[in-house]
């Protein structure tokens, strides 16, 4: 029998007894591959510019071993939501036996220490990165559904834990981890192209809208980012930072999800875009390699910034 069969029934046995197992002591026993192993931790500091891993708590916060409702690859792609009383981060949570991401939440106090609660959006397709966002008194989110070519907005039925399908943003297909913003009361959506299945992204556009649920209209200079891998791809929530917006792109040079770079968006209007990236110590975000949890990786950025002049920030990593 070749080698490959040999292994392949392997897999298959092992995944028939890991299915066997209730789902909390299979997410503590399951074996991942440290390339696919992401998790997520906090960092703070005084900006985004300088952030640290906590010294408050052990980090990751968040591991697949948190996960207490499917059997769980890694959690990744973390938003943050802080509320009045409490703090809300939503994720994805790759299902290890369907092989698909799903959406998830968990619950914190103090922004430090986080309470796994449950998947709360699971389709027949994959999802990742809930990119969560409100409008008015109402709450919205775009998880990246590129394996159904389309763009998906939800709407909190009970915000955080039921929401509703409420339409496709029809713009077009292989579009990866759409990042939306309201700036100068335009809705502006960046989002990443992948040429072809399992390429990389290389490509950026830009959209806007004068209404969320409105007509979206290519924007005259997209795509503002061509052929490249090192800024074309989304790393989380375009930020308004000293009353200009600033967006974070996954830097895929070196392998998928490398690192974060960040770009200010010097002018943004219907007819102008213009952007520069913004000087970084070997132009990253993070230093990897400073945790057992983040040598080979970074790809996800989101971040709070509180009252007494602090970033609070939820990352993940591999």
């Amino acid at each position: 029998m070749p080698i490959s069969q040999i292994k392949g029934r392997i897999v298959a046995v092992y995944n028939y007894f890991m299915a066997l197992l209730p789902v909390r002591l299979a997410n503590q026993l399951i074996w991942i591959d440290r390339q696919s192993n992401w998790s997520i931790s906090i960092y703070e500091g005084q900006s985004f510019q300088n952030l640290q891993p906590t010294t408050v708590v052990t980090n990751p916060v968040l591991t697949r071993r948190d996960v207490t409702d499917i059997v769980a690859a890694f959690v990744a792609d973390p938003f943050l939501v802080r509320g009045a009383n409490e703090w809300l981060m939503f994720f994805e949570v790759f299902n290890h036996h369907s092989q698909k991401g799903e959406i998830a939440f968990a619950r914190s106090q103090d922004g430090y220490r986080w309470n796994y609660q449950q998947i709360i959006i699971a389709e027949d397709f994959h999802l990742s990165y809930p990119y969560v966002f409100e409008s008015g008194s109402t709450w919205y989110m775009i998880p990246e559904s590129c394996e159904a070519n389309s763009i998906r907005l939800y709407r909190a039925k009970k915000f955080p834990g039921t929401w509703e399908f409420v339409q496709e943003i029809s713009i077009g297909s292989r579009f990866v981890d759409a990042s939306i913003l309201n700036f100068n009361d335009i809705w502006w959506l960046f989002v990443g192209i992948e040429p072809t299945e399992g390429s990389p992204c290389n490509l950026m556009k830009l959209y806007y809208a004068d209404s969320l649920l409105g007509e979206w209209v290519e924007h005259p200079q997209s795509p503002i980012v061509k052929d490249s891998v090192e800024i074309s791809r989304p790393a989380g929530r375009v930020q308004i930072v000293a009353n200009r917006p600033v967006r974070f792109a996954q830097d895929c040079t070196k392998t998928y999800g490398y690192n974060v770079r960040a770009i200010a968006i010097e002018s943004l209007t219907k007819s102008t875009y213009i952007e520069a990236q913004i000087p970084l110590d070997s132009h990253y975000l993070f230093k990897l390699g400073t945790m057992s949890c983040n040598h080979i990786g970074m790809h996800h950025i989101d971040f709070v910034s509180t009252d007494d002049d602090r970033c609070i920030a939820c990352v993940d990593m591999r």
